[in-house]
């Protein structure tokens, strides 16, 4: 129930309470024509605007994976990373990723009632491996990995070793995504959440990054495209799930009656 019909469901004075003044309804009616319905941002649903963003911002970054694949296949990462595409690609990485940060809590939200614990768990973890692999990544991309291709390009090349702290933040990162992966799957497996492909589509995302990060292309890009797209399919699969809970979220508010400015309260 809204706030605003909560606060004004009842019109007549309860037993034992106290009783309008005369002319006091006629004096509030006004009023509650003006009340704006809490929830509500511009006549559209909160949530409806979160779905939406969750699912623009997985386009966008499925997209931006497409595109990286394409400028990274059999091209050194010193040489890819100073092409005139790689900034604005990884722009659009950052871009996509953090909308789907700035929609996961209403859509969780939306689903909150058939998720119960294991799903908020699993829903505040893959927030945390995302922040990693999808908005530090993609910022590392666009800020980063230029400068250093320019400036020391033995750094960014596929035989340069790899920092400690980067070995350390991916296991993290990853073993986050798949825990948080399994916990939220268990809603659309076991429970009344739905559709229950996405229980599946979940954990298979994880497995297959350390699958394409160790055992299709363990060496950095490949030099075929189609390995290359294949060895990066883990986010687009994440994506695919959340992607589709984020456009039902927006699909389903945006059937709902809206309530804004009426005239009757």
């Amino acid at each position: 129930m809204s706030l605003k019909r909560w606060f004004y469901r009842d019109r007549a004075p309860k037993p034992g309470g106290s009783c309008p003044r005369p002319g006091h309804g006629r004096a509030v009616r006004p009023k509650q024509a003006r009340v704006w319905e809490v929830g509500t941002v511009t006549g559209t649903p909160l949530s409806g605007i979160c779905g939406l963003l969750v699912f623009v911002g997985a386009v966008a970054f499925v997209l931006h994976v497409v595109l990286r694949s394409v400028l990274s296949a059999g091209v050194d990462p010193a040489v890819s990373a100073q092409a005139g595409l790689w900034v604005p690609v990884n722009a659009l990485g950052a871009l996509g990723a953090a909308l789907v940060l700035l929609g996961l809590p209403a859509v969780y939200a939306r689903m909150a009632p058939q998720g119960g614990l294991f799903g908020v768990a699993g829903f505040a973890l893959i927030a945390v491996a995302w922040m990693f692999f999808g908005l530090f990544l993609s910022l590392y991309g666009a800020l980063v990995a230029p400068w250093l291709a320019e400036q020391a390009p033995r750094l960014v090349t596929a035989s340069a070793p790899t920092p400690l702290g980067f070995v350390v933040a991916f296991t993290l990162g990853l073993l986050a995504w798949l825990l948080g992966a399994v916990l939220l799957a268990v809603p659309f497996v076991r429970g009344p959440a739905r559709a229950r492909w996405v229980g599946y589509v979940l954990p298979a995302s994880a497995l297959w990054v350390l699958v394409g990060s160790f055992i299709i292309s363990p060496g950095g890009p490949a030099s075929n495209l189609a390995v290359n797209l294949l060895s990066n399919l883990g986010p687009v699969l994440l994506l695919i799930g959340l992607g589709y809970l984020g456009f039902r979220t927006w699909a389903e508010r945006a059937t709902t009656k809206h309530v804004g400015w009426s005239a009757d309260g």
